[in-house]
């Protein structure tokens, strides 16, 4: 197929095509007359490229996409950031509120350094540098404690061993699939949610405990069957506990993130002394948390 067909079926203009020809996106097959000859396969691929374009993505985040083996996590990873630039949006659209009614710099200033300087650089570095399933599964399940600032050399320590964590660790081929898996399916707002119910139990563990004592007790007897130990959730959890028990993850994540973020430093006693009540209660938990 000729350029001019390819210009109406794909709604691109021509100039749009060799430029993408010249970024190696796309390959036409040059013919002894020296016209370009699509394929429907680039035809395809111009259609896929069109789309990301339209859709805010650069040419070098295209490329991305192209090259990965789970299109629907890079995506993700780029919904993520994008959700994060719409977040820093508000809050230059409330500074401008702010300028507008009253034209002064230094409470200019003063909003910004509160709410805009670095206030999602962690998350957006841990995506960005980690594009993988972990990065990206790490970034969404603790983003909630991850909008401090860096702003001590305490805390630049604390992310630089983070990263360096990151950057060293050996994922299996099991774990990486399942993190794919788990991040392209598991919606931003279903894991906040998730995660709020969690917060709130841990505030007040007594009465989650009371309000909640049949469903645990069910819980706890299927968590303890053989059916429960032979589900691929099962053995999942176990390859997950090991990983996380020779990696360093306690030892060197967990660790500097308490000093990186105090919200999670907060969290995380809670969290502790909510296990032990919980521990104290159903004496039989105590093995979910460890490796059989």
């Amino acid at each position: 197929m000729l350029i001019n067909e390819v210009c109406k079926k794909c709604s691109l203009t021509k100039k749009a095509i060799e430029y993408y020809e010249k970024q190696g996106l796309v390959h036409p097959k040059i013919g002894e007359n020296g016209y370009r000859n699509y394929s429907e396969k680039n035809i395809s691929t111009l259609k896929e490229i069109s789309v990301l374009r339209n859709l805010g993505l650069s040419i070098s985040e295209i490329k991305d996409v192209f090259e990965s083996s789970n299109k629907s996590l890079t995506l993700s990873k780029y919904k993520y950031l994008i959700d994060l630039k719409r977040q820093r949006v508000v809050e230059q659209q409330k500074c401008l509120e702010l300028l507008i009614e009253n034209y002064n710099i230094d409470k200019g200033i003063e909003f910004i350094n509160s709410n805009l300087n670095n206030s999602f650089t962690i998350k957006e570095k841990l995506v960005q540098s980690f594009p993988g399933a972990y990065g990206i599964y790490l970034s969404i399940h603790f983003g909630q404690f991850l909008n401090e600032k860096i702003d001590s050399v305490e805390k630049e320590e604390a992310f630089t061993n983070i990263v360096n964590f990151l950057d060293n660790i050996n994922i299996t081929k099991e774990i990486g699939e399942y993190l794919e898996e788990l991040t392209s399916y598991i919606k931003q707002e279903d894991l906040k949610e998730m995660n709020t119910n969690l917060l709130n139990a841990i505030d007040d563990i007594d009465s989650y405990i009371v309000s909640n004592k049949q469903s645990m007790e069910e819980y706890i007897k299927f968590r303890n069957s053989e059916e429960f130990k032979s589900t691929p959730v099962y053995k999942m959890q176990q390859l997950l506990l090991d990983f996380q028990q020779s990696s360093g993850y306690y030892e060197i994540f967990i660790t500097n993130l308490k000093i990186l973020s105090r919200a999670y430093l907060e969290y995380s006693n809670k969290l502790q002394k909510a296990n032990e009540l919980f521990i104290k209660n159903y004496p039989q938990t105590e093995k979910f948390f460890q490796k059989d």
